[in-house]
């Protein structure tokens, strides 16, 4: 950790993860990276979220398919 502070850090690791939802209901209210306890605040963004029957103005969530549980 020491190394890190001295140099900085030259490259970062990007990741990806799966969000499911389920059918016709992709809202804020339903997504894990909602922050509920004092504010309906995205852990992601960090926007306030006034009305979580929606999506929010900076929601980066991009849908890539829909799975059947058939």
């Amino acid at each position: 950790m020491a190394n890190l502070k001295v140099r900085g850090v030259s490259t970062y690791i990007r990741t990806r993860v799966d969000i499911y939802f389920p059918e016709d209901e992709m809202r804020c209210r339903y997504c894990p990276l909602l922050e509920t306890y004092s504010r309906n605040q995205c852990r992601r963004t960090g926007e306030y979220i006034i009305d979580t029957n929606g999506i929010g103005m900076e929601c980066p969530l991009q849908i890539v398919g829909v799975e059947n549980n058939e």
